[in-house]
């Protein structure tokens, strides 16, 4: 009787205990990021938060991050960066709005739609949370399947972001800027940010091949394709052919991010071709000026962000893996330097749009 009598004491007091901690909690996180914007501010009147960011294994998604900060930068603007897992720590203590009335740029990707619904979820709490944040999202791919879920996934995303008032969105290639500009405010076309990045260094000592394909929900070979493949890249390079993958052995903090997306880069620039489906793949050659064929994938977004490269006589696109050994021949036998001078006009225009968020009203 004496324990019955005690057990509701005992129960009030590991709820308040969980209480406590959670307040305690709660406190610790507004201080560490509004404190650390605050500090920044105080600096710089140029700070925003930069939030969503990876600390997962997608290298792609490492690159945009890492070419995000350094745009960035070169501007002069200050940020507080909150990756996607801390994003999520903050939903779960209910803080995601202690960003409202602030500049917050998202990151960029793509993770719009149904392929990662998580993410589209994760965004859309971001807008309900902050009414009154002016809220950039850098340039994404919007996918939703083709079926009831999808379209009813695609009204519920409508609704939400335009009933938020000062969201401007970016699409990284056409597909997604028709889809956008057609149901939302604000839309604009710009080039994947990582195109924003020159790593081609000419004289770099090449061999072999690299093939780097998805084997994650996008993937949309067949083994048999993937048996031709590696047949076909056998049959060019013999036993110089190596498996890469942009996806890391496990994940990747914040701190290691620049030193992982340079090591990829290098990889690829070391290699006499790169067969890829994975966007980041074929951007990687662009921008070293690696010799790359490209394959297509369930997103639009590797198709679409080609139309950026294709002027790029070392970047080729085939529908049919059968194509490789042909594409490839016809590649020029030379050293290539990545020409991005079409594309500094839509970062320019981006790189504006990121400074006018400072101004008043």
């Amino acid at each position: 009787m004496g324990f019955d009598y005690l057990y509701p004491y005992y129960l009030v007091r590991a709820e308040i205990q969980k209480w406590a901690f959670r307040s305690a909690k709660r406190r610790q996180l507004r201080r560490d990021f509004l404190g650390a914007f605050s500090q920044k501010k105080k600096r710089n009147l140029k700070t925003a938060f930069l939030i969503m960011t990876p600390e997962h294994e997608n290298i792609g998604d490492h690159a945009i991050a890492y070419a995000e900060t350094e745009l960035l930068e070169q501007l002069g603007i200050d940020y507080v960066e909150i990756t996607g897992k801390q994003l999520e720590e903050l939903r779960s203590y209910n803080l995601l709005g202690i960003l409202d009335a602030k500049p917050i740029f998202l990151q960029g990707g793509g993770y719009l739609g149904t392929l990662w619904k998580d993410s589209e979820v994760l965004f859309r709490q971001v807008l309900q949370a902050n009414p009154d944040a002016k809220i950039m999202l850098f340039p994404n791919t919007i996918y939703y399947e083709p079926d009831e879920e999808g379209r009813a996934f695609f009204e519920n995303s409508v609704v939400c972001y335009n009933n938020h008032k000062c969201l401007h969105l970016y699409a990284r290639e056409k597909t997604s800027y028709d889809l956008m500009s057609r149901y939302y405010k604000n839309v604009k076309l710009i080039p994947d940010i990582v195109l924003s990045l020159n790593k081609c260094t000419l004289g770099t000592m090449r061999s072999g091949c690299v093939v780097c394909l998805r084997s994650d929900c996008e993937r949309t070979r067949s083994a048999e394709e993937e048996t031709i493949i590696y047949q076909q890249a056998r049959n060019l390079f013999h036993e110089k052919v190596a498996t890469s993958d942009m996806v890391a052995a496990e994940c990747i903090p914040v701190e290691k991010r620049k030193a992982v997306v340079e090591e990829k880069l290098a990889e690829f620039s070391s290699a006499e071709l790169v067969i890829t489906d994975r966007l980041h793949g074929m951007i990687f050659c662009a921008i070293t000026g690696t010799p790359c064929i490209v394959l297509n994938s369930k997103s639009p977004k590797v198709k679409g962000c080609y139309e950026w490269v294709q002027h790029l006589e070392y970047i080729r696109f085939v529908e049919d893996v059968s194509q490789i050994s042909q594409v490839y021949q016809q590649i020029p036998d030379k050293s290539f330097r990545y020409d991005e001078t079409h594309l500094k006009k839509y970062y320019q225009e981006l790189s504006e749009d990121l400074l006018k968020i400072f101004d008043r009203g």
